[in-house]
């Protein structure tokens, strides 16, 4: 009996390792290097929270499109506070089958408004909301749902 509930011990915590996430803290002053660190290729933002019903099936959409797209960088960013939801957003973030690479970030300001405006002044809190960074640097922001059509003629 023991001896089976150490394996189940062991693979419950070998599980949840292969899972883990690398999620940072992000505060305003630092959006614009997060936003420069695809180093001169193209990058795809999302920005999402627990609490937006699309922002997962979003995500999935991108997923899907980066698979035919594999040298575009995926960053998500979660506007939920880190402190007190780390746990929760690792966990989703964990179930979302995201490629490797992706960068993964947590809103780490106690006014939120502060994030949002430094990663895209003109946005007012719709989610799920997307920034598609060029090659150049050029960037085109989108709220809600995304089509493959739109990435597509992005891309080009």
């Amino acid at each position: 009996m023991k001896r089976w509930l150490l394996m189940l011990v062991s693979y419950v915590l070998a599980f949840s390792t292969a899972f883990a996430v690398d999620l940072k803290p992000l505060r305003a002053p630092d959006v614009e290097a997060v936003l420069a660190a695809s180093q001169g290729k193209p990058q795809i933002v999302e920005i999402w929270s627990l609490d937006c019903s699309y922002c997962r099936e979003n995500t999935a959409r991108i997923v899907e499109w980066q698979k035919q797209h594999r040298d575009v960088r995926l960053t998500m960013i979660a506007m939920d506070p880190i402190d007190d939801n780390a746990a929760a957003l690792s966990q989703v973030l964990a179930s979302l089958a995201l490629p490797p690479g992706t960068a993964f970030y947590a809103n780490a300001e106690a006014i939120p408004e502060k994030l949002r405006r430094a990663l895209d002044p003109n946005w007012r809190g719709e989610m799920p909301r997307t920034l598609l960074i060029d090659a150049h640097g050029m960037r085109q922001a989108s709220s809600g749902m995304l089509q493959p059509a739109m990435l597509d003629a992005w891309r080009r």
